[in-house]
């Protein structure tokens, strides 16, 4: 058989193959039957890929969600805690303190020093910029009274009643009741919060009739302090008109107080009754 012929057997072989179902490869010829099988696997493992592609984005999603969870609580934890501190600050401040009501037993103050006199750290920061802008003004404004120890007030309280008895004859339930009026007994008085505090100027004129009494009915509010017991109104404080008492209350509070022109007392009863109606 010539060359001719065999090349010629050859590709009828070729053809006769690709007839009955098949393909040329460059090298070798591909089967049918093995295309198919090709086929029919890649059919079976895409289901399998995507399956795994789902769970795959379902945890990154699970782990996703439960770290913005965790953050979330975080944040309302974090706001549990600041509302808490928030009250807990607020009922200090309006804290009100009188023969009938003692200071509560679990009170405590961070006291710190003010020119050798005690304060609560609460008031220290806007009590110093009272007294500079006072200064600024070319006053003379002193703090000349803070904290007083329950101790120290009692021994206040009964040298007062001593002497009423002594120099008006009064007898000692008579000199107690006066006396509660300027000098309570200890655990009466609000000294003991550090948020009361006294003021005096240099001139011997009575402190009301100073400039710097009324620069602080002026300017006071503006630093979170109220004239603690005004004048004429005795039956809302429980106490008699002191005009160098002052008290911080935040300065929020001592905005609206001056503003309803109430006293903390009846600043403190009108929040109570509306919160009770709420």
């Amino acid at each position: 058989m010539s060359q001719y012929e065999r090349m010629k057997a050859k590709n009828e072989l070729r053809k006769t193959h690709i007839k009955r179902g098949g393909s040329a490869g460059k090298n070798r010829f591909v089967p049918e039957s093995e295309r198919g099988a090709g086929l029919r696997n890649a059919i079976v493992i895409m289901p399998v890929i995507i399956v795994i592609i789902i769970i795959a984005a379902l945890i990154a999603g699970l782990y996703q969600f439960r770290s913005l969870f965790n953050e979330d609580m975080k944040g309302v934890e974090r706001s549990r805690v600041t509302s808490s501190d928030d009250t807990a600050l607020e009922n200090k401040l309006l804290l009100t303190v009188n023969p009938e009501n003692p200071i509560p037993s679990d009170f405590r103050t961070d006291l710190v020093d003010s020119n050798g006199i005690q304060i609560g750290r609460t008031a220290e920061k806007d009590l110093g910029e009272m007294l500079e802008a006072a200064k600024k003004d070319g006053l003379s404004l002193t703090l000349s009274g803070g904290y007083i120890s329950a101790e120290q007030q009692q021994e206040m309280f009964s040298q007062e009643v001593s002497r009423l008895m002594t120099s008006e004859g009064l007898t000692n339930s008579n000199a107690i009741e006066k006396a509660e009026k300027t000098i309570p007994a200890g655990d009466h008085s609000e000294r003991q919060t550090g948020l009361l505090v006294t003021f005096s100027s240099g001139s011997r004129k009575d402190f009301s009739e100073t400039k710097e009494y009324l620069w602080l009915i002026r300017n006071s509010l503006k630093y979170g302090f109220i004239l603690r017991y005004p004048e004429g109104r005795e039956k809302e404080t429980g106490f008699a008109y002191d005009p160098t008492c002052f008290r911080y209350v935040g300065k929020g509070n001592a905005y609206k107080i001056t503003t309803l022109n109430m006293t903390l007392d009846e600043y403190s009863e009108y929040l109570t009754a509306r919160n009770d109606k709420e």
